[in-house]
């Protein structure tokens, strides 16, 4: 009886240690975006980071990939960057970024979204 548990709980560990080396999902950072260089061939960004979030045609053969970083603190959501990478004949002619931020909520007409309202006062 005791083999029987000590297995089951081994191959238990084993499945959960795997799980977790295989479960990281391939997302581009501030950091990978800025390494992206001008003339490098799309595959081996691709192969870093992952498939795309999207892609757009841009037109003349050329598409543009895009990637999206969201950046959390705890619970609350602070901001999302997308990067886009300009590719055409398999390589890497221009990139940019944009930046959106959550949007702000007006303090004298409008309850924080963050947090719950004090109950009524009786």
């Amino acid at each position: 009886m005791a083999k029987i548990g000590f297995r089951s709980i081994a191959l238990l560990l084993m499945c959960v240690f795997f799980i977790g080396c295989f479960s990281k999902t391939s997302v581009m950072t501030k950091g990978e975006y800025d390494a992206v260089l001008i003339g490098e061939p799309f595959m081996v960004i691709q192969k870093q980071n992952g498939a795309p979030y999207a892609v757009h045609p841009v037109g003349h053969g050329a598409k543009e990939y895009e990637y999206i970083e969201r950046i959390e603190m705890g619970n609350h959501f602070i901001a999302e960057n997308h990067y886009y990478i300009l590719v055409e004949n398999g390589k890497v002619v221009g990139k940019y970024m944009k930046q959106q931020l959550t949007p702000a909520y007006d303090l004298n007409y409008q309850q924080e979204p963050n947090y719950r309202p004090y109950p009524p006062y009786p």
